[in-house]
C-alpha cells in the first residue's frame, strides 16, 4: 500500500528546509507546548495563525498536508460533538481542542516534514531523546506499511469471497474479526523480527553523530526559536 511519507518532501530549497533539525525540533517541543497551554479559542487561534504561516513558508504541497491532516481533524470534530453536547460551556473548549488539535498537526509537519527522517531522528537522539522511545518510534513507523498491506490484502480476500461492508451487526462483527486477526498478526510479526534483531547482535540504535552546530546555522534558526519562545510566554500569560 503507497502512502506519503513524512519525509517525502524533506530535501527541499525552503527556508524551513535549510534549517538545522536540531533547531527545528527544540521550536517544535515550545510550539507544541505553548499550543498546549492555550485555554481559551484566541490563544489557540493564535498558534494555528503561525503553524499555518510555518506551512506557508515550508512549501509543502497542499495534498500532502491535507491528507496527514484529514485524521486528527476527523478525531477531533468527533470529540468537539461530544463535548459540546455533555460538557458545561462544551461548545467553547470543544472549539478550542479542535483549534489545538490542527495547530498542533501543522506545526509537526512544517518542522519534521522539511528534514529527511534520518536527520531528524540523529537530532532527536542528539538532544538526548529516550533511546528507546527513538527505537519505538523507528520499528512503528516502518511496520505501519507491513500491516497497511496485511489489512488491504485482508479486505480483498472478504471481499473475493461475497463479503458486502452494510451497516449491520454482522458487518460489524467481521470488521471486529479483521481487526482481531491483524493485531494477532502484528504480535507475530513483532516477535519474528526480535528474535531476528538479538540474533544479528542488536543492542541500540546507531543514529551517527550529527555535524557541530554552526554560528551561522544558529543565527538562522533564531527567528523561528524566538517565535516559538514568544508563543509559549504569550499562552502561559494568556
Amino acid at each position: 500500500m503507497h502512502l506519503p511519507e513524512i519525509d517525502r518532501y524533506g530535501r527541499g530549497t525552503s527556508p524551513l528546509h535549510r534549517l538545522d533539525p536540531r533547531l527545528k525540533l527544540a521550536a517544535l517541543f515550545s510550539f507544541l507546548l505553548a499550543t498546549a497551554l492555550a485555554r481559551n479559542p484566541s490563544a489557540a487561534g493564535l498558534s494555528l495563525a503561525l503553524a499555518l504561516g510555518l506551512v506557508i513558508l515550508s512549501r509543502l504541497p497542499a495534498s500532502f498536508v491535507w491528507w496527514h491532516l484529514r485524521a486528527p481533524l476527523a478525531l477531533g470534530l468527533l470529540l468537539a460533538l461530544v463535548l459540546s453536547l455533555t460538557a458545561p460551556q462544551g461548545l467553547f473548549l470543544s472549539f478550542t481542542i479542535l483549534l489545538r488539535i490542527g495547530a498542533s498537526f501543522l506545526f509537526f509537519l512544517a518542522l519534521v516534514g522539511t528534514s529527511p527522517l534520518p536527520e531528524t531522528l540523529r537530532a532527536a537522539a542528539a538532544l538526548k531523546a529516550p533511546e528507546k522511545l527513538l527505537a519505538l518510534f523507528v520499528m512503528s513507523y516502518r511496520y505501519a506499511y507491513t500491516l497497511l498491506d496485511d489489512l488491504r490484502h485482508l479486505q480483498l480476500a472478504m471481499v473475493a469471497r461475497g463479503f458486502r461492508e452494510r451497516s449491520n451487526l454482522a458487518t460489524y462483527r467481521l470488521k471486529a474479526r479483521l481487526y482481531a486477526l491483524l493485531l494477532l498478526r502484528a504480535h507475530e510479526e513483532t516477535e519474528r523480527t526480535l528474535r531476528a534483531m538479538y540474533a544479528r547482535g542488536f543492542h541500540h540504535l546507531r543514529h551517527g553523530r550529527p555535524a557541530p552546530l554552526q554560528t551561522r546555522k544558529v543565527l538562522a534558526g533564531l527567528p523561528l526559536l524566538a517565535a516559538a519562545g514568544l508563543l509559549l510566554f504569550l499562552n502561559i500569560l494568556w
